[in-house]
């Protein structure tokens, strides 16, 4: 009888192939480098030892994974898959950092596998989701584990909102929005939401621009006055808000009326102008830009 390993053995062993991976495709990447460059030490200086074999293997991994390298590397798999935020610059820098690395370790005959592809890809769709855009139908179902099919019978089905765009360096793809892509993500099992900022408590109602950090004040926010949001200590006072438009709130979704904002700020104690101002600011930035633009001009007809 075979004993299922618990989900997070089965994660780092899944990690630890990763690693290998990138183990023998930067080491015949950069042996490679040296004989055709005519250069000696590359092997030595990210490997700890000028030849590796099967006798100081071990040694060489524990060489290659003390390094900022991997550590870039491993920064972009946790992002990808769990969401976890770790690089101070940001997760930009993570998936463009982690990007360069597997390039760099790439030659004619050793390159990473096609599952490291898949990984920045992963990563590139969580920024963009994080960052408020939209998102390709190939990421979204990488995000949610599911083919892309699965996704294609949502849009068809009307769960998600799609349409055409020109992606850089992809083309025109089809895109879902950013709001319906995360409320669909939203409870799936096959989905982590991105941890939030360590520094989240810092974060003022003025400085929130994109979803994840308007979550992330949320949360900070909830804690922060002593709110038990699961022990029913106070209500918010609008009939469309439940626990469940609650949870997704705390995860950057917004999908309920204008008129929840007042209640919801009451609930969270923030100012009332400050949160209606984010809340248009994050998830109706169109809409923001069409009053701005139209009060501008009412002005200047005035004078």
């Amino acid at each position: 009888m075979v004993t299922k390993k618990p989900k997070d053995e089965q994660t780092t062993d899944q990690k630890e192939i990763m690693f290998n991976d990138f183990f023998n495709a930067a080491l015949g990447t950069m042996q490679s480098l040296e004989i055709h460059y005519k250069v000696k030490g590359v092997v030595e200086q990210i490997f700890g030892a000028p030849v590796i074999g099967p006798e100081n293997e071990d040694a060489a991994k524990a060489h290659l994974r003390a390094s900022s390298t991997w550590g870039e590397l491993s920064a972009l798999y946790d992002y990808a898959l769990h969401g976890v935020v770790s690089d101070l610059d940001g997760p930009d820098s993570v998936v463009i950092n982690g990007s360069d690395v597997l390039k760099l370790a790439s030659s004619e005959e050793y390159w990473p596998s096609s599952n490291w592809d898949d990984i920045i890809a992963m990563g590139d769709g969580r920024f963009a989701l994080d960052d408020g855009q939209d998102i390709t139908i190939y990421k979204l179902s990488l995000l949610a584990n599911v083919d892309q099919r699965t996704v294609r019978n949502a849009i068809s089905a009307g769960q998600l909102v799609a349409n055409k765009k020109n992606v850089v360096f992809e083309g025109e793809q089809l895109c879902v929005e950013n709001a319906s892509a995360r409320r669909w993500l939203h409870g799936r099992k096959g989905f982590k939401p991105t941890i939030h900022f360590a520094d989240a408590g810092n974060l003022s109602l003025a400085k929130v621009n994109v979803p994840t950090d308007f979550a992330a004040f949320l949360i900070a926010q909830r804690k922060n006055i002593g709110l038990d949001q699961d022990g029913g200590k106070l209500a918010v006072l609008h009939n469309c808000v439940d626990e469940r438009s609650l949870s997704q709130l705390e995860a950057g979704i917004f999908s309920l009326p204008l008129d929840a904002v007042l209640p919801l700020a009451d609930f969270y104690q923030v100012g009332r102008k400050e949160l209606l101002e984010c809340v248009m600011r994050v998830f109706f930035s169109n809409e923001l830009t069409m009053l701005s633009s139209s009060s501008s001009e009412s002005m200047r007809g005035a004078k």
